[in-house]
């Protein structure tokens, strides 16, 4: 059966695929057969359980990889910009991370930010320290 996914729950695990009819079906990471990590607006072929769960799933068209893209390298662009802010902003409006997770990563990204005050040392902390948040806010997004 073909159908599109509507949503995937990064943290559960489980996600929910409108088929052509219109029918819903739930589904899990265990389902997922394809490489990629399911999300929003992919076209994926799939198979019916007998408990009306969807199985053996597999993208026929990923419309959302570009989308992803653009989305990851403005999460970039805010980290480089906007430092620990631009992070905080990634992780919770960008790759819809939940607020304690996005303000975990935000107080140590603004930690190594207060190191730049250090000559030297600091300012190499900094510089890598925020090459590392930008490379993984990309990643979240991307992913």
């Amino acid at each position: 059966m073909i159908g599109k996914v509507l949503g995937y729950d990064k943290q559960t695990n489980e996600g929910t695929i409108s088929a052509n009819d219109g029918t819903r079906y739930k589904f899990s990471k265990e389902n997922w057969k394809d490489g990629s990590t399911p999300s929003s607006n992919m076209e994926v072929d799939f198979e019916i359980a007998d408990d009306n769960i969807a199985k053996d799933i597999y993208v026929t068209k990923n419309i959302t990889k570009d989308n992803n893209t653009m989305i990851g390298l403005v999460a970039v662009g805010l980290t480089f910009f906007f430092g620990f802010i631009g992070t905080f902003v990634s992780r919770l409006f960008l790759a819809k991370q939940s607020i304690g997770s996005s303000i975990i990563a935000t107080v140590i990204h603004l930690v190594i930010t207060l190191l730049v005050f250090i000559p030297v040392l600091g300012w190499i902390i900094y510089i890598v320290g925020t090459g590392y948040y930008m490379y993984k806010n990309y990643k979240l997004i991307v992913e």
